[in-house]
């Protein structure tokens, strides 16, 4: 029997970003919610691309930066080969480490999310920043974007997002059920504790 939310004294979550850049909105909102998290004595394994940027995040916070070797001529392309480093890294931490919870931003992560959650049985959820649809469809390769939210949404045990447009674009752009969406306004400044209390619902389910 799993122990209930009062008895869970911390948890250990894989963050999952395309960059880990300071100033980078997605980055930011990484970075606050892993320093919230160690406060609470939670584990954090933060892992992105390493770009060369600067990313000051507390010392308390595990970051793995993944290197990517090869050229794309694309940001679809880059994207699938940097996942492909980013479920190595992860594999890794989870072997050394372990993790309860893997948490990953937008559709750059989906591939490196599902997978490693669905080898090591771990709960997946991920933030929806904002859709394509929301971002104007203008990419020659927003279907295949579209398409790999809608893979998310899917395969998440729970989508955070940021309001009730991205919400909405959910349910009716890409057919998501309501039930696995919780909006988190990011400006709200309940915001990381109502993150962390889906973290721990998931675990503890």
């Amino acid at each position: 029997m799993k122990k209930g939310l009062t008895e869970v004294d911390n948890i250990k979550v894989l963050i999952l970003s395309r960059v880990l850049r300071d100033g980078e909105a997605v980055s930011e909102y990484c970075k606050g919610l892993s320093d919230y998290l160690v406060d609470q004595g939670d584990e954090v394994y933060l892992v992105g691309f390493d770009e060369g940027a600067h990313f000051s995040v507390r010392e308390e916070v595990n970051v793995e930066k993944v290197h990517v070797n090869f050229d794309a001529q694309n940001v679809y392309d880059w994207a699938m080969i940097m996942n492909n480093e980013v479920k190595r890294v992860a594999r890794e931490i989870f072997e050394e480490e372990g993790f309860d919870v893997v948490h990953a931003n937008d559709w750059c992560c989906v591939p490196a999310g599902v997978t490693v959650s669905n080898l090591l049985e771990k709960p997946f959820l991920i933030t929806i920043h904002s859709t394509e649809n929301e971002r104007g469809f203008s990419d020659q390769h927003s279907a295949v974007i579209s398409d790999m939210e809608w893979t998310a949404g899917y395969e998440a045990d729970r989508i955070i997002a940021h309001g009730d447009d991205t919400k909405n674009s959910l349910l009716f752009d890409l057919d998501i059920p309501d039930s696995k969406i919780e909006v988190v306004n990011p400006f709200d400044y309940r915001w990381k504790g109502q993150t962390r209390d889906i973290y721990l619902k998931e675990v503890n389910n």
